[in-house]
């Protein structure tokens, strides 16, 4: 019998943050709140176990005010937190950025945490994930149930769309929350499958509320 011994290296933990307006959605919850609960605890885990954060911000540019450089700081987590959480999210923006996060990235293969809701279309999703295929890459999808599964079943609802603030009156039945519903099914899947084929684990779905627990047990059932 033989015992081998390997030194744990330093691992640079990253979130790549989505910043455009959809991302300022306040339904059940406040989505930024969500995003700075579960980018502090990513933070506070990567520095307990002696690995370096750092944090990008993306809308249509990188966010350099909201950015933060690698560190093992021990307050970092809660000065990550307070900034997301106060931060503003600025109207009729995209998301455009994302594909440019990488560059503020080592080239050391890193754990990078893509948080983002994803409403973005689908040529661009595959260009943001193909743009990371040298890291381990954990997506992190924030959906609202207010978006997809609190609807209206009867009767005239107004509808703004968040990445370019247009409005329209809608008028909603059974049949049509049943058709928004069956969309964000798709989305799901959809997510997953170009997930797999670049190569990732499968993203990680939020809404309302933030488990450790639960992003462990995915993390672990990915590896």
């Amino acid at each position: 019998m033989t015992k081998a011994y390997h030194e744990r290296g330093e691992v640079d933990v990253v979130a790549v943050i989505d910043f455009s307006a959809s991302m300022g959605f306040a339904g059940v919850g406040r989505k930024l709140d969500l995003v700075a609960e579960l980018t502090a605890s990513i933070a506070w885990s990567a520095i307990r176990q002696g690995d370096r954060f750092s944090l990008i911000v993306c809308d249509d540019e990188i966010r350099h005010d909201l950015g933060v450089s690698p560190s093992h700081r021990p307050e970092l987590a809660y000065d990550v937190y307070t900034k997301i959480r106060t931060a503003t999210v600025k109207p009729k923006t995209g998301a455009q950025a994302l594909t440019q996060a990488v560059t503020s990235i080592r080239r050391k293969r890193s754990l990078v945490f893509l948080i983002s809701d994803f409403h973005l279309d689908d040529k661009h999703t595959e260009s943001v994930l193909r743009s990371m295929a040298l890291h381990d890459v954990v997506p992190v999808v924030m959906w609202d149930k207010a978006e997809f599964e609190d609807l209206p079943t009867w009767g005239w609802a107004r509808v703004r769309d968040l990445e370019d603030q247009a409005t329209r009156s809608l008028f909603m039945r059974k049949s049509m929350a049943s058709k928004i519903q069956q969309a964000y099914e798709l989305r799901k899947k959809h997510l997953a499958r170009a997930c797999r084929e670049a190569g990732f684990r499968a993203p990680f779905f939020m809404s309302d509320s933030f488990n450790a627990e639960q992003l462990s047990r995915h993390l672990l059932e990915g590896m």
